[in-house]
């Protein structure tokens, strides 16, 4: 039997049909589209080095005062389900932001034993910081709220507790907080800082690396039924709420937070807004 039979002309006219639907479908950066009156989007690349990401800016037509570049990276998955869904409810919140997918920024890396110095990491991040900034038209000085969901959460815990990124660090919301990195090198057993608490596997601990936020705000949000880390065991992790830390347990069902997306958006709000009122651009 041929294979090389050509399309019925049905067919050909419904892939036509598909491939016009197809490019006349508007841009979207990151899942998120531009909002007449409200925000406008667009995404363009980043590199340095060997390294490149594709960053998602969200410009609102009428900005939140004070203002706060909003820095967020997503989880494994990249923009789907929740790590969309919580970007485009900042954006709608007109948040300035700049926000990019985790799951392309390690694809070099996903299957080497490779791990990322420190140093390298906080550049890269640092660099990132600095062009988001005149990408969107922000004074040099603009601080910086971290965000980030699950591999993205990671990303919070370690902007906030560098001394190098420390100074543009406003505040911090970590989502779906994993227990562990597994793309940052371990810094030296001789010269390793408090709060770095590694596992068998020489992996980064990050509840216990919260610490060395210190005065930033950190907030964390984690859902009841998170199949990584539950929230009452976050809770244990975590410690008490104090004037500079907050956990927020969601009545979801898995790490996605399913069964309990509003509920986590609502926690979003309010970690926002606690940290523009306990943080004051000078």
């Amino acid at each position: 039997m041929s294979h090389n039979r050509p399309f019925p002309v049905a067919s050909r006219r419904l892939l036509l049909l598909v491939f016009a639907a197809a490019i006349a479908l508007p841009a979207c950066a990151g899942q998120v589209s531009s909002k007449a009156g409200v925000f406008d989007a667009r995404k363009e690349e980043f590199r340095l080095g060997e390294r490149s990401v594709d960053l998602t800016f969200v410009k609102p037509v009428k900005p939140r005062t004070p203002q706060y570049l909003v820095l967020y990276a997503t989880g494994d998955a990249g923009w789907m389900g929740a790590a969309g869904a919580i970007f485009e409810r900042m954006a709608d919140e007109r948040f300035t932001l700049a926000g990019y997918s985790s799951k392309q920024l390690v694809a070099p890396d996903k299957g080497s034993k490779r791990r990322v110095p420190i140093a390298e990491a906080a550049s890269f991040i640092d660099a990132i910081i600095v062009h988001s900034r005149k990408a969107l038209g922000l004074p040099d000085a603009t601080p910086v709220i971290v965000t980030g969901y699950s591999r993205g959460a990671n990303l919070v815990v370690f902007a906030a507790g560098v001394t190098s990124l420390q100074h543009n660090v406003a505040g911090a919301v970590a989502i779906a907080l994993t227990r562990e990195t597994d793309f940052l090198e371990t810094p030296d057993p001789a010269n390793r800082p408090a709060g770095v608490v590694v596992d068998e596997k020489g992996r980064i601990q990050t509840y216990p690396a919260i610490v060395r936020a210190g005065p930033i705000p950190f907030a964390v949000i984690q859902s009841k039924g998170d199949s990584y880390v539950r929230s009452e065991e976050a809770r244990k992790l975590f410690g008490p709420d104090t004037p500079t830390r907050r956990l927020y347990e969601v009545d979801a069902r898995n790490h996605g937070f399913s069964g309990g997306r509003d509920e986590l958006l609502r926690d979003l709000d309010e970690a926002l807004a606690w940290i523009e009122g306990a943080r004051k651009p000078e």
